[in-house]
């Protein structure tokens, strides 16, 4: 079964072809990225699918609050746009954070 870190993968593979733009977007790609993954979260509730990651925005949000102490109240994308010094360097972040993130899900 798919989960949204499969989701996650496809995305980074074609971000043009899920989120629209290209690399002179990011922030707007991010932000496109962040509503798919609602959208994901809210198909996975209407449906009855149990996933270990059922709300990503809301779980991701946590674990960066309880990594790098910065507050996802707007949303994980806001987080590390406010982290980052770049665009490009906040879409860049924005991965590596979900691979640590995918890495702790793994562990557990």
């Amino acid at each position: 079964m798919a989960s949204v870190f499969d989701v996650l993968d496809e995305v980074r593979k074609r971000p043009g072809m899920y989120l629209g733009g290209d690399e002179s977007q990011r922030i707007a790609q991010l932000q496109n990225l962040e509503q798919l993954l609602h959208g994901y979260s809210l198909a996975l509730r209407c449906h009855g699918i149990q996933e270990p990651v059922a709300d990503f925005a809301r779980e991701f949000g946590a674990y960066l609050w309880e990594t790098r102490g910065w507050s996802a109240s707007c949303g994980p994308v806001a987080a590390i746009r406010e982290a980052a010094k770049s665009d490009g360097e906040a879409w860049e972040l924005f991965w590596g954070l979900a691979d640590e993130f995918r890495a702790t899900v793994a562990s557990r």
